[in-house]
């Protein structure tokens, strides 16, 4: 957290908050193309929301969340590469991020996509987005946004040797930790809460 050096305007924390609840899924998607410990990804996981969050308050319009994808993959990545490790408490053993093994097939498949797929089929069925909203988000035509959804489909589809993408992330979605995505979430948010009371 030492990177963390402004101060939160207390008015933007429900706008945070909004950013936290809808990427915590996808950080946690991305957190498994580096990672499968648990403990290592949620400290992974908050830093990349926290930072997402701040420096998504210093974009000219709060309204460019799509930039806020931009800012999670040049975090969550560079981080873990550079040798960063999860610190386990003494004795304490670490858990694993996705324990099941299809699960982590598909997050695996997921992650060997490139953005403009990945992003369409994590933000549109694991975080449960609307297509029109995900347009707005990413400040793309729905058209666009359809397409790229579909494209991401068959792309999955031949990397899973599946034919049905659809109902595997639906209970892809449903299997992930939701656990890990409160404590993560609860942590950015906590950090983000008391950097704004200290203001």
């Amino acid at each position: 957290m030492r990177r963390v050096r402004q101060w939160v305007d207390p008015a933007r924390l429900a706008v945070y908050e909004g950013i936290i609840e809808l990427y915590a899924p996808y950080v946690l998607v991305r957190c498994a193309r580096y990672t499968n410990s648990r403990r290592h990804a949620q400290q992974i996981g908050a830093y990349t929301l926290i930072t997402a969050c701040l420096v998504a308050g210093e974009l000219e319009q709060v309204g460019q969340l799509g930039r806020v994808v931009d800012i999670v993959l040049g975090v969550v990545g560079p981080d873990v590469l550079s040798g960063g490790r999860g610190q386990v408490s003494c004795g304490a053993c670490d858990e694993l991020l996705i324990v099941d093994q299809r699960m982590r097939k598909m997050a695996a498949a997921l992650n060997s996509l490139k953005r403009p797929w990945r992003e369409a089929l994590v933000l549109h069925y694991v975080t449960g987005m609307p297509v029109g909203d995900l347009a707005r988000l990413l400040v793309r035509p729905a058209g666009e946004i359809v397409r790229r959804i579909r494209r991401g489909e068959r792309l999955l589809a031949a990397r899973l040797g599946a034919a049905q993408v659809r109902s595997s992330l639906a209970r892809f979605a449903a299997g992930l930790d939701a656990g890990w995505i409160e404590e993560v979430s609860s942590c950015a948010t906590e950090y983000l809460a008391r950097r704004a009371g200290e203001n």
